[in-house]
Order: C-alpha cells, then structure tokens, then sequence
C-alpha cells in the first residue's frame, strides 16, 4: 500500500508521522445514530485516517471519528510526541499575534479578566498581561503549564481540565479558546462547564479548523488538519451556528480567513 506522510499537531505543534493506510475501511464501520452537534441522522463516509473512520453529517458539514478514541490512545499519543520545544521557539511571535487578537476581536480594557482556556505555554496569558488584563490561562497538560509558569509567571495557570478549575476562577469578561475544540472527546461538556466561568456579555474568540472552507480537499482524509486521534472534530460555519447557540453563546461574527481556519466571536448570553 502508498505511504505518506501526515503532521501530528497539537495547537498548531508539529511532527512529522509516516502513516500507512490501515486495513479497515470506513464502509465497513459501525456508522453513527446521529450528529452530535444538530442531531442529523443521514451521513457520508469520509475515509479513512491513521486507521479511524471519519464521517460527514449530511445536514451540518460537521465531520467526526467514529467510533472516538480511547482516552488512553489519545494520552498515548500526546505522550510520545511532545512538542513544546517547537511551540516554545515560535513563543513570542504567538504573544504579539494574540494581542493583535485582543485588540482587535476583544476590544478588552485593562484591569479587564481574561481566561485562555487551552493555554499551552501560556503565549495567550502572556498577551493579556502585556495589554493590562488579569490573565488566567487552563490546560489539561502538566507539562505545558509548567512552561507558562516559568516563562510568564506573572499569569495565573491551571493544569487539570476545565471541569477542576478553582472555585474563584469565575466572571471573566474575555476568553480565547485557540485550536481546542477539535480535540475534545466531549466538546458539550466542555462548554458546559467553560459557560459557568463567563460573565454575562463576555465575549469568547474561537478558532478551529474549518471543515467547510472551499480550500478544503474533496478527498477528506488528504487534509493537512486530519490527524487522529489528535484531531477528532472537524466544524463547519454551519455546525458552528447549531453548536454555540445550544450552550448560550450569540455568534457575533465569523472572521474571514484565506485559510482553512474557522475564526468566531461569539458573546455568552
């Protein structure tokens, strides 16, 4: 069979990873009951990726793994290839692009809360400091939370998932939830718990990628941001308008990208 080469990324990290096309085939998958994000029940077989299945809903555009992987291959998976060393070298063109971001999408004053839920290393936390906000910043890896502790310590960082945060942690005015989404096994019950955190009003600035975009290959599996069991949620536009409405979220607006990057600002209700 071919082989070709596919990029494990976490946050925008990469390595590279020689996939060989598995066995089975998404035809012979146990297909999906429904969409989790608007609940469709008609779907098409997308292909195949490092050996899981990926559907499209026919209704949303929203693609997915399915069955999901085990949380102990994805924690497999991030503990064998971990990229902090490559993320951190890019570290301080990220902060001076995330307080473009602020400026631009948040419009956030200082003395303002701001959250990075995702934070990594902390790049985000760091670019809220610099504009005067008070910074927090949650990820669910240890190892990149200890970066930001050493590199920004002026923030304040949780490791842990959001669902632990301290109790204190609450009516923030901003958040950042940059290259997240896409990995969670459970993205409803992320935000669930994110929401509670948010002032009402606050605005929230999400990117993912954007299974919709024209630029997209119409063979799924050939693009750049297909990579199980990293990457296991692929939205769209349309997903994105049945997905942040159900969680009490407005979408102000969608900010136009020339890449396959799905940007959204949305206000909590």
């Amino acid at each position: 069979m071919p082989r070709r080469t596919a990029v494990l990324r976490r946050n925008s990290r990469a390595e590279p990873l020689t996939q060989t096309e598995p066995a089975k085939t998404a035809e012979a998958a146990r297909e999906p009951s429904s969409c989790i994000i608007c609940g469709g029940r008609t779907f098409r077989p997308a292909g195949v990726s490092n050996g899981y299945n990926i559907f499209g809903c026919t209704n949303c555009g929203f693609h997915f793994v399915y069955p999901l992987p085990s949380l102990e291959e994805i924690a497999a998976i991030y503990e064998k290839y971990s990229s902090n060393v490559l993320y951190s070298a890019k570290a301080e063109r990220k902060v001076v692009r995330a307080m473009k971001q602020i400026r631009r999408y948040l419009h956030a004053k200082p003395g303002a809360r701001f959250i990075d839920f995702g934070c990594n290393i902390g790049t985000g936390v760091e670019a809220a400091l610099r504009l005067g906000l008070e910074a927090y910043g949650v990820d669910i890896d240890e190892e990149s939370v200890g970066i930001a502790r050493k590199e920004y310590p002026a923030g304040h960082y949780h490791a842990g998932a959001v669902e632990s945060l301290p109790e204190d942690w609450k009516d923030f005015d901003f958040a950042f939830m940059i290259e997240v989404i896409e990995h969670l096994p459970d993205p409803h019950a992320y935000f669930e718990a994110m929401r509670t955190r948010l002032k009402p009003g606050a605005l929230l600035y999400l990117t993912t990628p954007d299974a919709g975009h024209w630029r997209v290959p119409k063979e799924f599996p050939t693009w750049q941001e297909v990579f199980p069991p990293q990457h296991i949620h692929y939205f769209t536009r349309t997903a994105m308008q049945h997905f942040l409405p159900a969680h009490g979220f407005e979408i102000v607006r969608f900010v136009w990208s020339p890449k396959t990057r799905l940007k959204v600002l949305a206000r909590k209700l």
